[in-house]
């Protein structure tokens, strides 16, 4: 099965629009557009689960796909953006998302083609094989990370959140992590009790002890100190298209 991101960046995405900075200047070149932080998991017949939304050209990316669920991850716009077009769809598609009533937007009132379902904290869903579990984060909307098992390892998805409540790290820490994604949308110089920073997050990651760590939901902003200064971190930021096998 293939995991890929469709996006890895914050709201603003790369390149952040009129931004000159040399981040920016360099994905323009490249031709690289990469958008808000989601992912999706591609079954063996084909059909697909998405995590978030943010990716605001879903409709197009996977026009004759069955998508088989959207895990949500919190309310936010940019976690949501694929949705407006998505409820439209000929099929009725489930999203499975936190216990947040006030959701995003109209969504709630025009629900179209989507089914939005509750996961309680740690409650688990079970597709075509796959198991996945919802995981408490905090940050400043109720927030889930998802814990993804198949037949050949596990994926912890972790995006938005200041910090992992002890019961959450007490989880992370007895499975058997292959991939650990986390956010890390700031720098260690930038104080945020919405999200983690390269710092933060690379001693949560350290703590878990996955066999592969990286960081995701970072900005322009953050990414030039470690362009400028060539510093080297121990868990990479990945970008858009980044893939594995699971």
């Amino acid at each position: 099965m293939k995991f890929e991101f469709l996006g890895t960046a914050d709201t603003g995405g790369i390149p952040l629009h009129r931004c000159q900075c040399e981040i920016c200047e360099s994905a323009r070149l490249k031709g690289v557009s990469n958008r808000s932080s989601s992912a999706y998991l591609e079954l063996d017949d084909g059909s697909v689960i998405l995590f978030d939304a943010g990716y605001d050209l879903l409709c197009d990316r996977f026009n004759k796909k069955h998508i088989r669920a959207v895990f949500l991850t919190h309310f936010h716009a940019d976690h949501c953006f694929g949705l407006i077009r998505l409820r439209k769809s000929a099929d009725t598609i489930i999203c499975y998302t936190p216990n947040d009533t006030q959701g995003f937007g109209d969504l709630f009132i025009h629900k179209d083609s989507i089914d939005y379902q509750v996961l309680q904290p740690f409650e688990a869903k079970e597709i075509e094989g796959v198991k996945i579990v919802a995981l408490p984060l905090l940050h400043s909307k109720t927030t889930h990370g998802y814990v993804i098992f198949t037949c050949k390892g596990v994926v912890a998805y972790l995006t938005d959140c200041a910090s992992i409540p002890e019961s959450s790290l007490a989880y992370l820490k007895a499975q058997k992590i292959d991939h650990l994604f986390l956010d890390a949308a700031y720098t260690p110089y930038f104080e945020s009790k919405k999200h983690l920073n390269w710092e933060s997050a690379g001693e949560y990651i350290d703590a878990i002890k996955p066999k592969n760590g990286y960081l995701i939901h970072a900005s322009c902003k953050t990414l030039l100190p470690l362009h400028v200064k060539k510093i080297r971190l121990k868990y990479p930021y990945i970008e858009q298209g980044f893939t594995i096998e699971v």
